[in-house]
């Protein structure tokens, strides 16, 4: 079972690309729109955990945190999403994702 943690995300842009970089785990994706973005980090995130557990593996174990520039976004942002807005569902063998504090970094963080 993944211990309880938090699960922080920051959302920038990139040229016509939304990015999210989860930063506990390391997991990043783009999309060209929102709800784009939330199912391509949700189904990667999903896709860890069912990969992980088909081989034994207990999920997250292995993946590292995010890059400090990615933190420093985080820090520096003031914008926040609701968590419902941008929540990752996942309720399975024991597996429980925290709810994702998301915040929207500024374009010249």
């Amino acid at each position: 079972m993944m211990r309880a943690t938090k699960l922080r995300v920051v959302i920038f842009q990139e040229g016509e690309w939304l990015c999210a970089h989860c930063l506990e785990y390391d997991f990043a994706t783009q999309a060209r729109s929102l709800d784009g973005l939330r199912l391509d980090l949700e189904r990667m995130i999903v896709g860890h955990v069912e990969v992980s557990l088909a081989h034994g593996l207990k999920p997250f174990a292995n993946r590292r945190r995010a890059p400090e520039r990615y933190w420093t976004l985080f820090r520096h942002s003031k914008i926040t999403l609701p968590p419902e807005r941008f929540g990752i569902k996942i309720k399975q063998r024991g597996v429980k994702i925290p709810t994702p504090e998301i915040r929207v970094a500024p374009l010249a963080a």
